[in-house]
């Protein structure tokens, strides 16, 4: 179905799932919503650290309507689950925010892998897709904004896999880009991925990587949580990690050329 579509049956709540799968090739975004005085700070935020939180579009105060990426959407209503953080605390995870909208509040939507995962599925490049997790990788601060990069894990089967993957993960600069860490996830603070994260518990994992393959670790939008936790700004809602906004853009269209 069309991203359109598909918002629609989002916001009439006849979808609870995650977006993971939905639109095939089109661009999903992570979502980010705070009041205006935070803005600034947060934009320098995202500015200072493009491949976890590359910017797509960014709304007027008040206007929950993505004029850029998707005229149609309403982030009040078109992401399946969000998280409402007050002084770095989850306080509701509600399927739609329109109680808690203000007219101070501005919108971010911000890249996310899904969408570079279309292309390495359209290469035939065969991988092991890990949880997000913690690394030791400190975001660069600005302002009230600060904490510990996330990172996506990917286990290809061999190099040839791997090198196409960094090839055309760097095209998609506004979908994290290339990967930031090649190897042993342990160099970057990542002990065991045979577990999850305690930051999110109900991800998935996969079974650790064989003699052989090929790990690297992309920044992730979930970094957005240890932010939120770590700054501790009295107000900001993000999208449920996996529960991301359906955008317009195809992926492709978004691409280095």
């Amino acid at each position: 179905m069309s991203p359109k579509e598909f918002r629609s049956i989002v916001r009439e709540s006849e979808w609870t799932a995650v977006s993971s799968g939905a639109c095939q090739g089109y661009a999903q975004a992570n979502v980010v919503i705070l009041p205006k005085e935070y803005a600034f700070e947060f934009l320098l935020f995202c500015n200072r650290n493009p491949r976890p939180c590359p910017i797509l579009d960014v709304t007027e105060p008040g206007d929950p309507h993505p004029k850029l990426m998707a005229p149609g959407a309403d982030l009040r209503t078109d992401v399946a689950k969000y998280r409402v953080y007050k002084d770095g605390e989850i306080v509701d995870e509600p399927t739609d925010i329109i109680k808690y909208w203000r007219n101070d509040l501005v919108g971010f939507l911000l890249g996310c892998s899904r969408s570079f995962a279309w292309a390495l599925e359209a290469a035939n490049i065969r991988y092991r897709h890990y949880s997000a997790y913690r690394s030791n990788i400190p975001c660069n601060p600005a302002g009230s904004f600060h904490g510990p990069m996330v990172v996506t894990i990917l286990a290809f089967y061999n190099a040839h896999d791997a090198v196409r993957a960094v090839q055309i993960s760097s095209r998609h600069l506004l979908m994290h880009g290339p990967p930031i860490h090649i190897g042993d996830p342990a160099e970057i603070g990542v002990e065991s991925l045979g577990k999850p994260d305690s930051l999110f518990p109900d991800r998935p994992v996969a079974e650790p990587p064989k003699a052989g393959e090929i790990v690297m670790c992309w920044g992730c939008g979930n970094t957005l949580e240890t932010v939120a936790m770590e700054s501790k700004i009295p107000f900001m809602i993000i999208h449920c990690s996996c529960y991301e906004l359906v955008t317009d853009q195809l992926a492709e269209e978004l691409a280095v050329l």
